[in-house]
């Protein structure tokens, strides 16, 4: 190898490496208006405890929207704030070099064919091919059901190769007292913020 080919690969390595530096730079100053809202999921997601984290992801978003997980109606769902999408996605994304997060779900939601039509007309065997894709349990009859536990690792590094696959997490907030027309309306909502 050339000394420009290695003066090369040691700057694309500085860039990648300045570009996760920026990333974490970003959702820190996101957080700056409610650091006491979102450290707690942002301190669990560094100490890799993913089980946690989803669970908190869970809080975070209902809590957002009502007073009480039970309270939280479809009309909640569809207009979830942007912003706190975005500063939960962050974290995920940024935490496990861009695999987890709703920006991640959506997008493969949307390669899986999916968008706003196919959710409006709750399109259950598409659903059904999302959930398969980012191995979320499911239950014959039923559809995805939530797991009292994670399934997968729920500690270390999110780069290990036998942690969930991408799109896995979060899990727990996807479940309302709506159903599928619950999760239609979320993953609505995550298409209107997160595609490009």
């Amino acid at each position: 190898m050339s000394s420009l080919d290695e003066r090369v690969a040691a700057l694309e390595h500085q860039q990648a490496e300045l570009i996760i530096q920026l990333q974490t730079l970003q959702n820190t100053l996101l957080l700056v208006g409610d650091v006491q809202r979102y450290s707690r999921l942002r301190d669990l997601l560094a100490a890799g405890d993913l089980d946690a984290a989803d669970r908190e992801t869970g809080n975070l978003l209902f809590d957002g929207l009502a007073d009480q997980h039970g309270d939280v109606s479809p009309e909640a769902l569809e207009r979830c704030p942007a912003a706190m999408l975005q500063i939960i996605d962050g974290l995920w994304s940024t935490s496990s070099q861009g695999r987890q997060g709703f920006s991640m779900q959506q997008q493969l939601y949307r390669e899986l064919g999916g968008s706003r039509e196919s959710l409006i007309s709750q399109d259950v065997a598409l659903f059904a091919r999302f959930t398969q894709a980012v191995a979320w349990p499911t239950l014959a009859g039923v559809g995805f059901v939530l797991p009292d536990e994670l399934t997968v690792p729920v500690s270390g590094a999110m780069d290990d190769d036998d942690l969930p696959p991408p799109g896995h997490l979060p899990l727990r907030c996807w479940g309302s007292d709506y159903g599928l027309k619950g999760a239609n309306l979320l993953m609505a909502r995550m298409i209107e913020v997160f595609a490009a």
